[in-house]
């Protein structure tokens, strides 16, 4: 019984080395990135020399394609609002799930364009099924 015992501690314990050593050539990290490496280059300036001045306006990127104007049935008008704020020069509406019967959008007669920006408050949101 004890060299069974022993048997199981001895691979339990290899497994936690195995997994140990994965966690450690893969970073340690979920996002799949050897440390030191950056895969992305941070956006702004590369020159140093060249500090951009956090006063200067900021300008929206260049929209491209083609702009799909949303469509808001008059039953969910009051579930997805107007905020008032804007980001990239559009328009921000909330989406509340707290209005949205059980917190499930119907999505019958809406479409969301690209001319708005949506933001999602009061919870996960579920979208029926039609």
């Amino acid at each position: 019984m004890s060299s069974e015992t022993g048997t199981k501690k001895f691979l339990l314990a290899l497994s936690l080395c195995g997994v140990v050593s994965v966690l450690t050539a893969c970073g340690g990290s979920s996002s799949n990135v050897s440390p030191g490496n950056v895969v992305i280059p941070p956006d702004g300036p590369t020159d140093p020399t060249d500090p951009t001045d956090p006063t200067d306006p900021v300008e929206p990127p260049p929209s491209g394609g083609d702009e799909v104007a949303s469509v808001i049935p008059a039953n969910l008008s009051d579930c997805i609002t107007d905020s008032g704020a804007t980001a990239a020069g559009k328009p921000v509406y909330v989406i509340s799930v707290a209005c949205l019967p059980g917190g499930t959008l119907d999505p019958t007669g809406l479409l969301l364009g690209n001319d708005f920006i949506y933001r999602i408050e009061g919870g996960a949101l579920r979208i029926a099924r039609n």
